[in-house]
């Protein structure tokens, strides 16, 4: 009684958080499906949701935005903690529970997620054609909150994984959040600080959605803990509690031996903490599955440097600047 007590609480506090004044309702619509508009128009806040789940005991948020009728996508990283996940376009007052997974790739931290409302499904555009220099805008909650439009321009695109950087000022919440180009087109799906995940690898997952999958049996997935575990090591990597971020950084890879951000940010905490060489070794399986990231070989070079071994720091250095010349800037 107590579990179906606090589950019920949860549930309305969630509504409440979103919309102010009601809780969670199905809407039911018979119109047809949803025509693609134009996202350089005030339609575009019928397409883009702010996204609030669960991270232990806080809550967790995040953006996503419709590609089709009743299917919005966001980041895996945003819904990956056990518990109930809500939606809400800032235009209206309904709050929409999400119902199922409907398709997900854990390289690429993408997830579809089938909910029980209807919005305007936004337009794909090609995110090979991306050039350096164009102008580019990310729109989305940023801290889970007010809805913006942030402008910038492309960086670069990463060779190993096409990430997309931008000079976009984002934050924690713009996660999941629409990259479009100057025809309104996403180009990518923000995943953090400057970066953007390419949105033909989103047109790649939308071809193999299937029927969907309860978010409850979902969570349960190693590859999806294993998700959940690195959100909390980062909660408290960003808290600067490194000891107990490794606790949960070790916990995601040990569910997912090749989670690559996961050796990332644990390498970070170990450098840190002045454990150099176990910060090389995680920096070394980063780089063996993620060799175009210039920062990587920035930050092993540097605990190479600490470790008096500047021949090699400075290889990494020298690879670091030829992937990025503004890298450690």
């Amino acid at each position: 009684m107590k579990q179906n007590s606090k589950s019920l609480l949860v549930l309305v506090a969630l509504s409440l958080l979103l919309s102010g004044a009601r809780t969670p309702q199905q809407l039911v619509s018979q119109k047809p499906e949803a025509p693609i508009v134009s996202v350089t128009s005030e339609k575009l806040k019928g397409s883009v949701v702010r996204i609030v789940g669960l991270l232990g005991t806080k809550l967790q948020r995040g953006s996503g935005f419709f590609v089709a009728r009743d299917k919005i996508v966001t980041n895996i990283h945003v819904v990956s903690h056990p518990g109930p996940i809500f939606a809400k376009l800032v235009n209206k007052e309904t709050v929409w529970a999400v119902e199922g997974v409907t398709a997900y790739d854990v390289r690429n931290d993408l997830v579809v997620l089938k909910i029980t409302g209807e919005g305007t499904p936004l337009p794909l555009g090609d995110s090979d054609a991306v050039r350096r220099g164009e102008t580019i805008s990310v729109v989305g909650f940023p801290r889970g909150r007010t809805y913006k439009v942030v402008t910038g321009t492309v960086l670069n695109t990463r060779n190993s994984d096409k990430r997309i950087r931008t000079t976009a000022d984002t934050v924690t919440g713009n996660s999941g959040g629409p990259l479009l180009n100057s025809k309104g087109q996403v180009i990518g799906i923000h995943v953090a600080r400057d970066e953007a995940i390419p949105s033909n690898a989103l047109k790649a997952l939308l071809s193999q959605s299937t029927q969907a999958e309860p978010i409850e049996q979902w969570h349960k997935r190693e590859l999806i803990r294993a998700y959940a575990y690195f959100m909390l090591g980062k909660t408290k990597f960003t808290a600067k509690d490194y000891d107990n971020a490794m606790i949960d950084l070790d916990k995601a890879i040990q569910l997912n031996p090749e989670f690559i951000y996961a050796y990332y940010a644990r390498g970070i905490a170990k450098s840190e903490l002045g454990d150099y060489n176990e910060a090389i070794a995680d920096y070394d399986r980063y780089i063996e599955l993620n060799s175009g990231d210039a920062e990587a070989y920035y930050r092993r070079g540097q605990a190479k440097k600490a470790l008096g071994q500047h021949d090699a720091a400075q290889v990494d250095f020298q690879k670091a600047k030829a992937l990025d010349p503004n890298v450690g800037k």
